[in-house]
């Protein structure tokens, strides 16, 4: 019934895979603001550090095809990756 990732995400409401996947995308990214300025958040590395989160869940569940290199993926990575070594130096430090 629609191959091995199924027929009813990739094609809800005729949307393809690649259109679904910004969709879910840009919800999540929203509710991530909406939800951490709710809370009276204001830490630049908690906004990143859920957007690398809600990126890399929404790349892994839909798998968008790349034509090049993954130039955000790979920069939140930088900046997270950036970010975790700073907190380690503080606890450590």
């Amino acid at each position: 019934m629609g191959g091995a990732y199924g027929s009813f995400f990739w094609r809800f409401r005729g949307l393809d895979r690649h259109k679904l996947y910004v969709v879910v995308l840009c919800f999540l990214l929203m509710m991530t603001v909406v939800g951490l300025s709710a809370l009276g958040e204001q830490r630049l590395e908690v906004y990143i550090s859920l957007f690398t989160v809600c990126y890399f869940a929404s790349s892994a569940l839909f798998r968008p095809r790349r034509r090049w290199f993954d130039l955000v993926g790979s920069t939140l990575f930088l900046v997270f990756s950036y970010i975790v070594a700073v907190k380690v130096l503080e606890i450590l430090l």
